[in-house]
């Protein structure tokens, strides 16, 4: 096929439902053979292209980035397509790009015949082509035609999508932010977004997974064993896992679009482990619930001094000590508590 011209430079960027294995003429003839005898048109062949600015600046990117943005690009192209009727993604197609002229650009050859063997819905299919283009020229920082985004800004006002009184701000922006460094974070950024979708996806499908091979009483411990630890947060039940950051991230099921009817039998609120108490609060404990020996008599002669008070007894402040001082008794707690006339 004229996409994948050696001569040209042709290099393959994104392909669907078609052979690689095999050469290009036998991918044209397989295409041919796909395609149904009453059409019309068997293929469109639709160009993307770059102006001379845009064009230094995607060459200037390391190759694997630039593979990369430019992959980025056709898929916004063909997401936007689908958004205005024209949707490609269930026919055969291949984009290549050539690099034998000085201006960047992509060749799309798209066969009319979808994959169930219908017609490819192409009503307006130029003019949603060029819109699209410029659409995604300004999402990606890069100069559209003037011409076709005029046409496609007044489209969105037109339709709500745009505010009128915004209509050439996002141009005078879109100038000023077109650099190699600004188009490179923006790559950074759907990259970092598309890499939280994966990650998402997997989760639920090892969620799913685990919730099938499970029961009630070993659902928590299968997920923590996979690296997911079951917890119950206020916005309902998810998991908390460790990303390769060494970061924490927690989710909800709800977020993960996890089926609910899969794993609510299976939600039991984790055991809380128990924590033993530390040496210091036993240490603690033992004081105020245990006191020693010496204590406690200390405490029976001060309330044996205040019972013999309240009886007429011996006189405020005639106490053991006085009469150990002067022989009396011996050194005894009991002794003196007994000759004291208090029952022990």
């Amino acid at each position: 096929m004229y996409g994948q011209d050696e001569r040209k430079g042709g290099e393959v960027l994104l392909f669907q439902h078609v052979d690689m294995t095999v050469s290009p003429e036998e991918q044209a003839a397989d295409l041919n053979a796909m395609s149904k005898p009453s059409f019309k048109v068997k293929a469109y062949n639709i160009i993307l292209s770059f102006d001379d600015e845009d064009t230094e600046k995607i060459r200037q990117m390391e190759e694997r980035r630039r593979y990369r943005f430019e992959r980025e690009i056709i898929k916004a192209f063909i997401a936007e397509m689908e958004k205005r009727g024209t949707n490609i993604t269930d026919c055969p197609f291949v984009v290549a790009r050539h690099g034998n002229t000085d201006n960047e650009h992509f060749h799309m050859t798209v066969l009319t015949t979808t994959v169930g063997g219908e017609h490819i819905h192409d009503s307006y299919i130029k003019k949603n082509a060029i819109r699209s283009a410029a659409k995604i020229s300004e999402d990606f920082g890069l100069r559209a035609a003037p011409k076709a985004l005029r046409n496609e800004i007044a489209h969105q006002v037109a339709t709500g999508e745009r505010d009128a009184n915004l209509k050439g701000t996002r141009r005078v922006r879109n100038r000023q932010s077109n650099t190699t460094e600004n188009i490179q974070d923006r790559m950074r950024r759907r990259e970092a977004v598309e890499k939280a979708e994966r990650r998402k996806a997997m989760l639920k499908r090892n969620i799913e997974r685990i919730a099938r091979e499970s029961t009630a009483a070993n659902f928590a411990e299968k997920l923590k064993s996979e690296g997911m630890t079951l917890c119950q947060l206020p916005k309902g039940w998810g998991v908390t896992v460790t990303l390769e950051e060494d970061k924490e991230r927690t989710y909800t099921f709800a977020q993960l679009d996890v089926d609910n009817d899969m794993v609510t039998p299976l939600l039991v609120i984790p055991p809380k482990e128990k924590k033993e108490p530390s040496n210091k609060r036993k240490v603690s404990e033992r004081k105020r619930t245990t006191p020693s020996p010496s204590g406690s008599i200390t405490h029976a002669v001060k309330k044996a001094g205040r019972v013999l008070n309240s009886a007429g007894g011996q006189s405020g402040g005639y106490s053991r000590e006085d009469e150990v001082s002067k022989g009396r008794y011996e050194d005894s707690d009991e002794e003196w508590l007994r000759r004291g006339g208090h029952s022990m």
